[in-house]
């Protein structure tokens, strides 16, 4: 309950006198004195203060001081239990280790911290999960992420102490003892696993590029790791299509075994190929799961060559560069306007236009040509918009040859290609491009990704869109600077992936070959990651080439005599789906709808690759699990003292019961316990006289 006090000051006080007088003085006029009948006079007292009171008090609302309420609020301490529940908790456990009497000391914990803690319990691999488990199956270790958790979802709480119960070993996320070191809570930790390495052989990497060229070798760095394994000797192989490609003996010369293989390995056939790599077993081995590994490779034609033709050396040529080559299926040439050869545009599959034509360069040579490749025109202060309204059927631009800052501003109604939600959430946080000032009309149909903002003022003037018509395909970015995105992009993200992300998906679009299929379903790359979602998009066009969703579309996956069966949901004028995480293998696709009376169909394959983290490391980080609880006044315990947890958590000064006072002002007259004051004081004297007949 609140406490409740009044802020009184000398003219408070005065004030309050004066209501006295006021109030008595207005009783005396209604009563004068008490009579002196013995009789009457108690009863003229009574009314004569009921009436005095009642008119002080509303006298004294008109200018009463606030009314400070004090409330006192106790907060127990929050004590997490977080369990591993990785696999390599099953791989390795110290001799004594019972798990069913591990599992029962650790749930009891809860019920022995009775009333004095709030108490929260959670499993973690690869992510958070609440409620204790124990099945020891998660095939990634997120140790970092227990931290976030106690920050994000219990930040503002007295969170006394996190119980970690794990092995130390972690695969994912960043070092927890800085995310740790954050939190500022004691952290008492659990030491599982077993810190004595076993015999053990693995191949604990594979170095190589996911892409190659058919027909061309390429390099594989194998790396291979040997525990307590001295004086014995085992073979790699690596096995692909054609059945067995590479044997090479390898002798183990130490306990502590370490060595890096480096292999030329055929890229034959077009297509995702799959090598496995295998190390043959010794005696009492820890684990075989971890002496094979596969890789798969996306075996191409060749590099598609595009050329950056440039008025002028600018900041932008070089950002575009690296953006189009994180994409290794691209080779990006530069070339100046004043030194260009038509054969560099004749090799070239795109061609994109920084700044041309300009005042200075008309582009006369390419005068009949631009049609023949697809194109992107970037604009700038540089830029002769005239000549560049004549060569291009899509936007034209009148311009006085000044020059305007524009922000980008996402447009509606885009479904040419996708943007990740990380990417659109950046583009309103861009610095602005220079563009030129003018009046922009559109000739042709577009599709408009980016509009200009002016200062506050959002335009329908284009900032970046692209164009498909009965040849090639087109692309205008009307500013120039984007050389400021990525570095915009580097500042709040520490790398480049959105403005990237942007540039590929615009090249992609460009350089896609002229596809007029009328429906198509694909996946959302060739290869995905064990335990990352799998996701398709889809498109349906109409006679008109048109984008339709109206029909529904199926899904069948199948891999290893297994199927999965899904139907797309809309999105925009598409189709998307997310089908969850599959197991790992290589999988075929078919996607099926009905237009009409025609039955389209889409087909394909794609892989997810086995994830085996769990298994290349398989000695407990005891060392790493000391440091986050001596870092923070917590303590390192071993599986058979969990029952000593409840003492030295009662005995950390840190984990304790606190106590806030939230403090606010109100004024008297919002309080009802007033207004009943005043209404029960005159109803009672209404009441007395009316019985007394004085009404």
């Amino acid at each position: 309950m609140p406490f409740l006090f009044l802020q009184f000051t000398v003219f408070t006080f005065l004030w309050l006198l004066l209501c006295l007088a006021l109030g008595a003085g207005y009783a005396f006029v209604i009563y004068s004195l008490p009579k002196k009948d013995e009789g009457n006079k108690r009863k003229d007292w009574l009314l004569f203060a009921f009436r005095t009171l009642a008119v002080s008090i509303i006298a004294f609302l008109l200018i009463a001081p606030p009314l400070k309420l004090t409330e006192k609020t106790v907060e127990k301490p929050l004590v997490l239990i977080a369990q591993d529940n990785s696999a390599s908790l099953q791989i390795s456990q110290a001799a004594n280790f019972n798990k069913k009497d591990y599992e029962t000391a650790l749930r009891n914990i809860k019920s022995e911290l009775g009333s004095e803690y709030d108490v929260e319990e959670v499993n973690f691999g690869s992510a958070i999960r609440e409620g204790l488990a124990f099945n020891f199956r998660e095939q990634q270790t997120n140790l970092s992420a227990v931290f976030q958790y106690v920050n994000n979802r219990y930040g503002g709480r007295n969170v006394g102490a996190v119980i970690l119960a794990s092995d130390g070993i972690y695969n994912k996320g960043g070092n927890p003892q800085d995310e740790a070191e954050k939190l500022k809570t004691a952290v008492y930790a659990i030491a599982l696993g077993d810190t004595i390495p076993k015999r053990d052989l693995l191949i604990s990497n594979i170095n190589y590029n996911s892409i190659v060229y058919s027909g061309n070798q390429f390099q594989a760095e194998v790396t291979i790791e040997a525990y307590q394994c001295k004086g014995l000797s085992t073979s790699l192989t690596v096995t692909g299509k054609g059945g067995r490609l590479v044997s090479r003996p390898i002798s183990i010369t130490s306990n502590n075994f370490k060595q890096t293989v480096l292999l030329s390995l055929p890229a034959s056939e077009k297509g995702i190929e799959k090598f496995v790599f295998n190390l043959s077993p010794v005696a009492s081995e820890l684990s075989l799961k971890n002496n094979a590994r596969a890789i798969f490779v996306e075996v191409i034609d060749g590099k598609q060559k595009i050329l950056i033709l440039a008025n002028s050396p600018h900041p932008d040529i070089g950002a575009l560069k690296q953006s189009i080559e994180s994409n290794k299926n691209y080779e990006v040439k530069v070339d100046f306007a004043a030194d260009f050869q038509i054969k560099d545009f004749n090799d070239a599959g795109l061609v994109i236009l920084h700044q041309l034509p300009s005042q200075l360069n008309n582009l006369q040579l390419l005068n009949n040509r631009l049609s023949e490749k697809p194109v992107w025109f970037i604009l700038g202060s540089q830029s002769n918009t005239s000549r560049f309204s004549q060569i291009q059927k899509i936007l034209n631009i009148v311009s006085n040859g000044t020059s305007q800052e524009t922000l980008p501003v996402l447009a509606d109604n885009f479904f040419v290609f996708r943007l990740s939600n990380n990417t659109k959430a950046l583009i309103p946080s861009l610095p602005p491009l220079i563009s030129p000032f003018g009046n922009y009309a559109l000739k042709d149909q577009t599709s408009v990704l980016l509009n200009q903002q002016i200062g506050r003022v959002q335009t329908n003037s284009p900032l970046l869109l692209v164009a498909d018509d009965s040849r090639n395909r087109t692309a205008i970015l009307t500013g120039e600077g984007i050389w400021r995105w990525r570095l915009e992009n580097f500042q709040q993200k520490g790398n480049h992936e959105a403005i990237d992300e942007l540039v590929s998906k615009v090249i992609q679009y460009l350089s896609a070959r002229n596809d007029r299929r009328k429906f198509k379903a694909y996946p959302a790359k060739s290869m995905f990651e064990e335990n990352e979602n799998v996701v398709f998009n889809a498109e349906l066009y109409n006679d008109a080439y048109e984008l339709v969703n109206t029909p529904d579309v199926s899904l069948a996956i199948k891999s290893a005599g297994k199927n999965y069966n899904f139907t797309f949901s809309r999105e925009g004028a598409s189709y998307r789906l997310d089908a969850g995480t599959l197991p790992a293998g290589e999988y075929s696709y078919e996607a099926q709808t009905k237009l009409g009376i025609a039955t389209h169909q889409a087909k394909g394959r794609f892989v997810i690759a086995e994830n085996n983290a769990e298994y290349m490391q398989t000695t407990a980080n005891h060392q790493l699990l000391y440091s986050l609880a001596n870092q923070s006044s917590g303590q390192l315990i071993y599986p058979n003292e969990i029952g000593k947890l409840p003492e030295l958590l009662r005995k950390n000064e840190l984990v304790k019961t606190v106590s806030y006072e939230n403090r606010r002002y109100e004024d008297l007259i919002n309080l009802k316990v007033i207004f009943g004051l005043v209404l029960l004081l005159l109803g009672t004297e209404w009441f007395i006289r009316k019985r007394e007949g004085l009404l």
